[in-house]
């Protein structure tokens, strides 16, 4: 138990929980107080163990070892590349031990893995491979997937893609297919009382569902990982109808009353302006909704969208950050938090830490980089970055196969969940620690884990996750080559072992699926005339903060009115 340097309450479990104090008090103009709270902070810091690695420089490893380790990444690519178009080509994706592919909406395909692979294959070099990509891409017939399409995959994945491949290569031809999906995506926006879109969508009919087959529930990072790609679609067409919508969202999240400012529960109501439930976290079905908030401030420089990410980012260190008992390492599990008569939070912290947590080394790093290039505080959050990054690397230390599983128990890093599925999160984590310290740690830990992948995921036709990451004499093999393999793992890869200005984060940001989209003032966005306006509360054309009756609407929805239209 640590006792609270700042008296914001008698006691806390985290180290963390009064980092927006702190904040609050960067605009004190008492300097001595804040010099007081930086220490206590900073001291508490300290109380972490300290890696034994020694802090070597990036000169420290020759170029001709860095050359080395970035061609065998591309030939872990080429490999994964080769085998979908040998086992699986025109599937969405490779399953490598059956060797045959796999679509996520039989018999139709969205070409998940070609264009996921695409911005990836570009900027490696694989020019070949690049056009193999691309001819499939272009044959990609979006009135022929039937069923309903994961709106929140199709965008990170197919949307992302195609922008990126447009960014990097300029053939108009992937901004065509991007406007016709981003179309077909639109009305996913105008089928709820609150404007909270649902996650499942009839491309050819035009009606969306819940995951349920029903109209009411969502999640958080469902309805939030949409607008960095429309946001940017919007600048580069000019139509502005894709920001209004996607944007929209977060205005009315924002006017939602939330029991912790900035952060929301996994599953919201598409009917109320409530945020219901009390347990919050940033894993599966949570986490790039703030990852977005963080881009879209970068993408945008938006004072906006830097209130947004700031306070949520606050309150994910005050609320959610938690240090291991024997202070050895900190953690973001599950929490549920509950608001006492006297105002004050009463929290019980879960035992496990998701491997999909670990893109928050990553998310606070950027966050603290971008928060010091417009000369704002910014050494907490990047100790926090280097912490939880740590303690990400430590779920593969501890694991005998160098591959961390799903979840592990937080406190120990014992398995809860052995099964590994080809996560890039660690490895976007040490890409970002990499590009803003270039402490050689983050690049050797890398290329151990790619080592473990070449050891322990590969066969002569992919690379298949693993049923028990914790087994390194029998793992078991989970047979399926996700398309983000290509997108992210391998990417951030070859990113980690690449210079600086191979897609500068200067000049570009990420989105969830690692499709390299320029910010504005670079790439396809340097031009500001084009730019289009980001919509305020007075430009939408639903009021925010409050609900629609869309009944009638809906009604001639669902008895055809567009399924006619789109035959």
């Amino acid at each position: 138990m640590l006792i609270c340097p700042i008296q914001c309450r008698t006691s806390c479990n985290s180290c963390l929980h009064c980092i927006c104090v702190v904040h609050k008090t960067m605009r004190s103009k008492n300097a001595t107080i804040l010099t007081l709270l930086l220490l206590s902070l900073l001291y508490l810091f300290t109380q972490l163990p300290q890696s034994s690695e020694p802090a070597l420089t990036s000169t420290s490893i020759t170029n001709s070892d860095v050359f080395r380790k970035r061609q065998f990444i591309k030939q872990m690519t080429r490999h994964a590349w080769t085998s979908y178009m040998k086992h699986a080509a025109g599937f969405d994706d490779l399953k490598p031990i059956a060797k045959e592919g796999h679509n996520w909406y039989p018999p139709s395909t969205m070409l998940n893995t070609p264009v996921d692979a695409l911005d990836t294959l570009f900027i490696m070099g694989l020019d070949a491979e690049f056009r193999q990509a691309k001819k499939l891409v272009q044959s990609l017939d979006l009135n022929s997937v039937t069923g309903r399409v994961s709106v929140f995959e199709t965008t990170i994945r197919v949307l992302g893609g195609l922008l990126a491949a447009f960014e990097l290569d300029g053939d108009d031809c992937f901004l065509k297919k991007a406007v016709e999906l981003g179309d077909k995506l639109l009305p996913v926006f105008e089928q709820t009382e609150n404007g909270l879109p649902l996650n499942y969508l009839d491309l050819r009919s035009g009606i969306a569902y819940d995951k349920q087959g029903h109209f009411e529930t969502v999640t958080l990072a469902a309805v939030g990982t949409l607008q960095l790609e429309f946001q940017y679609l919007s600048d580069v067409t000019g139509n502005a109808t894709y920001a209004e919508k996607a944007l929209f969202v977060y205005d009315q999240l924002q006017a939602m009353h939330a029991l912790i400012p900035g952060l929301f529960p996994e599953s919201l109501s598409t009917k109320t302006l409530a945020a219901p439930g009390a347990t919050f976290h940033i894993g599966a079905r949570a986490d790039s909704y703030y990852e977005y908030l963080l881009k879209l401030w970068v993408s945008t420089n938006s004072p906006k969208y830097e209130s947004m990410y700031q306070t949520a980012s606050q309150s994910i260190q005050r609320h959610l950050i938690k240090m291991s008992a024997d202070k050895s390492h900190i953690y973001i599990p599950v929490v549920n938090i509950s608001k006492t008569a006297n105002g004050e939070y009463a929290s019980s912290y879960g035992d496990d830490f998701e491997h999909l947590a670990c893109f928050s080394g990553g998310m606070f790093a950027l966050g603290a980089m971008t928060a010091k290039s417009n000369n704002k505080p910014w050494k907490i959050d990047f100790e926090v970055a280097k912490n939880l990054t740590e303690t990400c690397w430590q779920m593969y230390a501890h694991s005998p196969t160098g591959i961390g599983p799903d979840v592990v128990y937080a406190e120990t890093f014992v398995p809860k969940h052995s099964v590994y599925k080809l996560r890039p999160e660690l490895i976007e984590s040490l890409f970002y620690m990499w590009r803003f310290t270039h402490d050689q740690k983050y690049r050797d830990r890398g290329w151990a884990i790619a080592q473990a992948l070449e050891q322990h995921c590969k066969s002569d036709s992919g690379y298949h996750g693993l049923l028990n990451a914790s087994n390194p004499t029998n793992p078991g093999t989970w047979d399926h080559q996700e398309s983000f393999f290509l997108a992210e793992t391998l990417k951030y890869l070859f990113l980690l072992f690449s210079e600086d200005d191979v897609i500068p984060l200067t000049q570009n940001v990420f989105n969830t699926e690692a499709h390299a989209l320029s910010i504005r003032g670079f790439g396809k966005r340097k031009d500001s005339s084009l730019w289009v306006d980001l919509p305020d509360v007075s430009m939408y054309s639903r009021t925010v903060g409050g609900l629609k009756d869309i009944s009638q609407d809906l009604k001639a929805l669902r008895h055809g009115g567009l399924a006619n239209k789109a035959d």
